[in-house]
């Protein structure tokens, strides 16, 4: 009777690990491309009301092994090449060690952001999505009353040197405070560039990781290959420590001859 219950356990739990199995391939056979994420949708209509929104999307998509770093290549090749949506790479990170993973962060117009994110998650598995979005309607609208402010005190101060051709104190006055107008003026409107910028484009932040490492034996290779490292490290530490410690130690042993003196001389009997 146990050996027929153990055997219906065993059966039961391979089915079920094989069904997993069945589960995973057809997530990673059926790749979820986000053309159609309602957070992108959202978007689109939110940027019909207001057009100083910026939006950042983040994606997280998981890839075999083997497969990973040829489409971090495939990516940063096809933002390399595109001239439709004005493709600019911000950030790109690989790593190829034990644990392969990667990152990267574009820059390009709103109509774009389908079309680079079916290119990251070709034949591979988007395991999450977020889009966050900020408001840059009050720093815009104050740059725009900053920029008004110089250029009006700057046409003022032209119209006043041309009036203090005689008075050379004076127009070096001017002059010092239009340079400084120029400067100010120069600041803002590269400010007000960076900012229209922003909510022209968007920025996509793409997390590649893998399914699983390289290989079983790969972490055991690595702690051996930084053994030597790690136990001279080890060492140090140890010294360190007893440097820090030896003075409370003899410290400590003060203490417990004086508090052995004290205890004696308490506990001795009186005559």
């Amino acid at each position: 009777m146990n050996f027929r219950c153990l055997l219906i356990t065993v059966i039961s739990l391979f089915l079920a690990a094989c069904e997993q199995r069945s589960y995973d391939e057809a997530a990673l056979a059926e790749p979820a491309a986000p053309r159609g994420s309602a957070a992108l949708k959202v978007a689109d209509i939110q940027r019909e009301r207001s057009k100083y929104l910026a939006y950042t999307h983040h994606v997280s998509i998981e890839y075999p092994v083997r497969e990973l770093e040829s489409r971090y290549e495939a990516l940063l090749k096809w933002c390399a090449e595109d001239d439709k949506y004005q493709c600019t790479l911000l950030d790109s990170r690989l790593n190829t060690s034990n644990y392969v993973s990667g990152h990267i962060q574009v820059r390009l117009l709103p109509e774009g952001v389908s079309t680079v994110l079916e290119v990251a998650a070709e034949g591979a598995a988007t395991t999450g999505q977020a889009t966050s979005i900020e408001d840059l309607g009050d720093a815009i609208v104050d740059n725009q009353k900053r920029l008004e402010m110089l250029r009006d005190y700057r046409a003022r101060l032209e119209v006043l040197s041309k009036k203090s051709t005689d008075d050379v104190e004076a127009l070096v006055k001017v002059a010092s405070e239009l340079a400084q107008v120029q400067s100010d003026l120069e600041f803002a409107e590269g400010k007000r560039s960076r900012l229209l910028q922003r909510v022209q484009m968007d920025e996509v932040n793409i997390q590649f990781s893998a399914l699983a490492q390289k290989s079983f034996t790969q972490p055991i290779g690595n702690a051996f290959r930084s053994f030597g490292s790690r136990l001279s490290q080890g060492i140090a530490d140890a010294v360190t420590a007893v440097a820090y410690l030896l003075p409370w130690t003899l410290l400590l042993l003060v203490f417990l001859y004086v508090a052995r003196l004290v205890w004696v001389r308490v506990r001795r009997p009186r005559h």
